[in-house]
């Protein structure tokens, strides 16, 4: 009597076993490499964290490396509220998307001299490097999580 309650316990065992392999190896195969899911965008998300700028464009917004322009109208630092404020060596873009105040861009050639890198990441829409032989002396191509995951951006080594 002892054994069908066994035998349905390591068939449950061996169902649960297998529907957790199944698990891992649909999401990247558990070996640390990620799954291939697109990078996100993560700048919309960073209005959790928004710098507030009231009604005064010299509140403070300048000092802030990706959110220097105040948004009279938000009361809140963003990247952009016109094309211009995206001249600036270090935007994501040459062109501002007005609805959430970000500077994109749509080819490489809008990355040209960008100090974030030579390429326009194609999903992202962002001056973004892929090697560290993208950057300048003295900085290497790292993650930028404020543009999403996998997307790199040049910045100083940290080695000096």
């Amino acid at each position: 009597m002892n054994r069908a309650p066994r035998r349905t316990g390591a068939r449950a065992l061996a169902l649960a076993a297998a529907t957790l392999s199944a698990a891992i190896s649909a999401c990247g195969g558990g070996d640390g490499a990620r799954d291939a899911a697109p990078p996100i965008d993560a700048r919309h998300l960073a209005d959790a964290a928004v710098i507030a700028c009231a009604d005064d464009p010299d509140a403070g917004c300048g000092g802030e490396r990706l959110t220097p322009v105040c948004d009279l109208e938000r009361g809140a630092c963003v990247e952009c509220v016109t094309d211009g404020d995206c001249d600036r060596a270090g935007s994501f873009g040459t062109v501002c998307d007005l609805g959430p105040g970000y500077c994109r861009c749509e080819r490489d050639q809008d990355c040209e001299g960008n100090t974030n890198g030579p390429s326009c990441h194609p999903i992202v829409h962002a001056c973004t490097c892929l090697l560290d032989k993208d950057c300048a002396d003295g900085q290497e191509c790292e993650l930028e999580p404020y543009l999403g995951s996998d997307v790199r951006t040049c910045r100083r080594s940290s080695e000096q």
